[in-house]
């Protein structure tokens, strides 16, 4: 009896063990995965992802041609695709960047994919605002933690601060993630891309 009784107390004692070993929030997922799929990305394209999770795409859309023809020349322009089609802002997964090559190779309509995108942009909801400053504090914390040799964390940290204090709340890609990555996407809130754009990219 104790025989097995010993194997069952070192079973859980393992089972513990390898829980504790995994990431203790989806932050950590969210970072870790973010960078283990840009390992070229700065805190500044962690912040970016992050906020558009939260505000969408933080800005007010009205003149449909011109965000079409904006798109058109985007992709008329580009050569080099990612390779996923859409993945989340952010841990959240409230919005999507969703590649324009999904447009570029015929499997979701122009129409479709600029009706979904204007729908999601509502502009920054400035009464979010503290909400987000202390939500970003928990996300930077959790990088320091996940990858703390990250290269420019601390002069990107201080940018991003001094930023916010002057109420600007949005960035660009570092540099470093266009030169390695060629971001091409539009931001889609969750609801909207799975009922307009994912069921055409199965």
């Amino acid at each position: 009896m104790n025989k097995y009784l010993n194997v069952i107390i070192i079973t859980l004692i393992v089972i513990l063990l390898g829980s504790c070993s995994q990431p203790t929030n989806n932050r950590e997922t969210f970072v870790r995965s973010f960078l283990e799929r840009y390992p070229k990305a700065t805190l500044q394209d962690i912040y970016k992802g992050s906020f558009q999770d939260v505000f969408g795409p933080a800005h007010l859309l009205t003149d449909r041609k011109a965000v079409e023809n904006y798109i058109r020349s985007e992709m008329s322009n580009t050569t080099t695709w990612e390779n996923e089609d859409y993945i989340p802002c952010g841990w959240q997964g409230n919005f999507y960047q969703v590649n324009l090559k999904v447009i570029a190779d015929g499997r979701v309509p122009m129409d479709v994919f600029v009706d979904a995108f204007m729908a999601s942009a509502n502009g920054i909801d400035t009464t979010l605002t503290q909400a987000w400053l202390e939500e970003w504090q928990q996300i930077q914390a959790t990088v320091r933690k996940v990858a703390p040799s990250l290269e420019g964390f601390a002069i990107d940290s201080t940018l991003l601060a001094n930023l916010l204090k002057e109420g600007k709340y949005v960035v660009h890609h570092s540099a470093s993630f266009n030169k390695h990555y060629h971001p091409h996407y539009r931001i889609i809130r969750k609801d909207l891309f799975e009922e307009k754009i994912l069921p055409r990219l199965k």
